[in-house]
């Protein structure tokens, strides 16, 4: 009898050790889950930071006061714009 109530402790420990195992687990994954959450909220934070610094050198540019501009300078400038002007009606 004392080994079999020996059998059903050591059973019920192991349940006990699995479960909690697999608690533990499942915190690691929430954690996890958690983090990735946090990762990509920081890349579309640094994609939208990244679009409006984009966003305000192509105003620089486009709005360029050409009558100052020596020709070289002036030919650089009708490039970039033309490059923006492709690049936003592909979007």
């Amino acid at each position: 009898m004392e080994a079999l109530d020996k059998m059903w402790a050591k059973e019920a420990f192991d349940k006990e050790k699995e479960k909690a195992k697999e608690e533990r687990f499942m915190a690691s994954l929430e954690v996890d889950k958690a983090a990735l959450e946090l990762e990509k909220k920081q890349v579309s934070n640094e994609e939208k930071k990244a679009e409006a610094e984009l966003l305000k050198e192509e105003k620089e540019i486009m709005l360029v006061d050409k009558r100052s501009l020596d020709p070289l300078q002036l030919q650089y400038i009708e490039m970039m714009q033309l490059k923006i002007i492709a690049r936003r009606k592909e979007n």
